[in-house]
């Protein structure tokens, strides 16, 4: 049963230059936001900015969280590690990634020790794959974190703007269960892509996805007004058998509630007819 989630910063006011930043001053409110707009989970986010000073980063800022889950009711399943986006595994010096890889092993000891079970790396816009060499050297930085991720039961996700075939060759070239599909359907669409055919063919390693809508070749828009087909979209989730949770990470504003709110009775509307509604 598919919960809904939302990502961190989405319950905040906007910060202004940034598509999205971790609510400092707010993200114990976003818990009880989440609860009154109808989300059943947060999606973490582990940026650069002040990145040690991030409560998953400390033992008593994981005490705060484990409290702010057990008071609203709202679980945290995810961990979005933009901090790799400033931070890639590949086209940097090899002390960089080291350091990056340092960084990857110490997120999943503190994401087990929550019950988080995904952590997003991105691997897009600025630290996309250009070349095949790249994609050798990102599962050879990997290689160590996914076993310790294996062990700990938690998932590292790749986010990618690949096209499906390569999208999939990546995960299948690692040979681990440990790495999955962090599937974005906006980005998808702004790309061009079908997301309903690559659901097809990405399924079995899909262990995340973002909600999101976007024209093609255009930015993020509120949900239902960019080229992202919903209806087909979830259908077709339901159809490869996608029981995870379904994070909103649309365009943001000034009713950032407002907004959340509908974007959370749009995800229950179209998971309604498959029985995926978590609750």
């Amino acid at each position: 049963m598919n919960e809904i989630g939302i990502m961190q910063g989405r319950l905040s006011p906007p910060v202004a230059g940034r598509v999205q930043a971790f609510p400092w001053s707010s993200w114990e409110d976003e818990f009880t936001r989440a609860r009154e707009c109808g989300f059943d989970t947060i999606e973490w986010l582990f940026e650069e900015p002040r990145a040690v000073d991030n409560p998953l980063w400390s033992a008593p800022g994981r005490d705060r969280i484990r409290r702010r889950v057990a008071d609203s009711g709202v679980s945290v399943r995810s961990v979005c590690a933009d901090y790799f986006m400033t931070h890639p595994f590949f086209r940097v010096p090899d002390h960089e990634r080291t350091r990056s890889v340092d960084v990857l092993e110490t997120l999943i000891g503190h994401a087990r020790s929550l019950g988080i079970r995904t952590i997003l790396v991105p691997v897009l816009e600025g630290c996309e794959i250009r070349a095949a060499q790249e994609a050798i050297d990102l599962l050879k930085a990997l290689r160590r974190p996914l076993g310790i991720a294996h062990d700990a039961a938690v998932t590292i996700a790749l986010e990618t703007e690949l096209p499906s075939s390569e999208y999939r060759a990546l995960v299948e070239d690692a040979g681990s269960p440990a790495l999955g599909i962090y599937y974005d359907v906006g980005n998808a669409a702004a790309k061009g892509y079908d997301p309903v055919a690559d659901l097809r063919a990405l399924g079995p390693w899909l262990r995340g996805v973002h909600v999101k809508d976007r024209p093609r070749g255009g930015a993020s828009v509120p949900l239902g007004q960019g080229d992202v087909d919903f209806a087909a979209f979830f259908s077709e989730l339901a159809a490869v058998g996608y029981g995870g949770p379904l994070v909103v990470q649309a365009a943001t504003g000034a009713d950032y509630l407002g907004l959340s709110r509908g974007y959370s009775r749009l995800v229950r509307h179209h998971l309604h007819p498959h029985g995926g509604v978590a609750r």
